[in-house]
């Protein structure tokens, strides 16, 4: 989820939650290194950091923005003092606007930022459409330009250390990494043949995004297999459509994966249609690497991490399944032509049982990982739609072709 930023005459483009132009330029303590907890929520890096000595708090760990926010509901339930104000428009295509306020201290683990001043964004709605309960804030690129940070989603780790302390995991591969105007790391990387310049996005849930002018010139709409036209993900700004499909091959340098989920991107505005980046590296793709960021030597260290094998999934309904301000669950988009489509769901529809068991906010991701299981033919879904209750059978099926065998690890 990309976003472009202008707080007051600063502007800038970059990933999920960027943000520039804030007063301080903070810089973190550096001990020579440490291992913090690291939680996956939707795909998505979570650690604790604590706000001015209160927390822990959850925010996502984001190599895509280039700075530390905070949730518009967290500045104002420890009332930080506003220093000034701001607009951004992201990967969604509407702008929103934002006061920025002023940190005395935020801390993840022995890692201290004193004394800056930070975008305080409303992410109330972007937590609601995907699910969040927590989301209360983004830990941005001031821990990457001072340490190496090593990701190892699958135990749950994120290891900070000093440059001069790292060495890289053996059997790593050196991945060269450029960094753009607002200090996001961008690699070279190969869908079906063609290269291009990606952005290495951590706030990002998707696997592989491809934006619009690259996969236009190159006719990628004709290279991703079977395809499907649908809601794919909800950022700052609004919602993001793409068609879905996957290609037969991809690589980040010389690491061949299997071919991922790829979306390509619909937008008409936003940060999306960028045309000097061919697209974005999501987590659905990072998660699968111990992955360590070295920006001081401009590498990206991979080595094939316990999830490098597991299968790059599509949902199998057609449903987008978000949070009710019941904290139920509601259809927020029905994928036409899909499972949902034909059992007649429509969006608005709150969602009262999923084969017999009652859905709300607490297994919201349980239900979303069943309508993706290849195990799963069908389920039963109890919905109301205006008052009354309505039954229906979902057969799910593919949507996305799975990897040929040859692709699937």
């Amino acid at each position: 989820m990309v976003m472009t930023s202008s707080v007051r005459a600063a502007r800038s483009v970059g990933a999920w939650l960027l943000v520039l132009g804030c007063a301080a330029t903070p810089v973190f303590a550096e001990p020579a290194s440490a291992t913090l907890p690291l939680t996956l929520v939707d795909n998505r890096p979570f650690v604790d950091v604590r706000v001015d000595g209160q927390g822990p708090f959850a925010f996502i760990l984001d190599t895509g923005s280039s700075s530390t926010t905070l949730s518009a509901e967290l500045a104002k339930r420890l009332q930080l003092p506003v220093t000034s104000s701001g607009t951004d428009g992201g990967a969604g295509e509407q702008s929103v606007s934002f006061p920025v306020v002023r940190v005395a201290q935020a801390t993840a683990g022995p890692f201290t930022l004193s004394s800056f001043d930070a975008p305080a964004m409303d992410m109330a709605r972007l937590a609601q459409v995907v699910g969040f309960q927590q989301l209360e804030g983004v830990l941005g690129i001031e821990l990457f330009q001072h340490h190496v940070v090593t990701l190892d989603p699958a135990h749950g780790s994120l290891r900070v250390e000093a440059e001069d302390h790292f060495r890289p995991p053996t059997g790593a591969v050196e991945i060269p990494i450029a960094l753009d105007e607002n200090q996001m790391p961008i690699v070279t990387a190969t869908v079906n043949g063609v290269t291009g310049a990606f952005q290495i996005d951590t706030g990002d849930r998707s696997s592989l995004t491809l934006f619009g002018g690259f996969w236009r010139e190159h006719a990628l709409d004709h290279a991703v297999g079977p395809s499907v036209t649908a809601m794919t993900g909800y950022g700052i700004g609004g919602p993001i459509r793409g068609i879905v499909g996957r290609p037969a091959s991809f690589a980040i340098g010389s690491v061949a994966l299997p071919p991922p989920v790829t979306r390509l991107s619909l937008q008409k505005s936003g940060a999306f249609t960028r045309a000097d980046h061919a697209g974005n590296i999501g987590m659905g793709i990072l998660k699968r690497f111990v992955v360590s960021f070295d920006y001081a030597h401009h590498a990206m260290w991979l080595s094939k991490g316990a999830w490098f094998d597991q299968p790059d999934r599509y949902d199998r309904s057609g449903l987008w399944l978000a949070l009710a301000p019941d904290n139920g669950i509601e259809v927020l988009a029905v994928t036409p032509g899909s499972a949902a489509a034909a059992a007649g769901m429509r969006p608005g529809d709150l969602i009262i049982s999923v084969d017999d068991r009652p859905a709300g906010a607490a297994n919201l991701f349980e239900i979303r990982e069943r309508l993706q299981s290849l195990n799963t033919a069908s389920v039963a879904i109890v919905a109301r739609r205006a008052g009354a209750l309505r039954r229906s059978r979902l057969a799910l099926r593919d949507q996305i072709a799975p990897p040929s065998p040859a692709h699937a690890g």
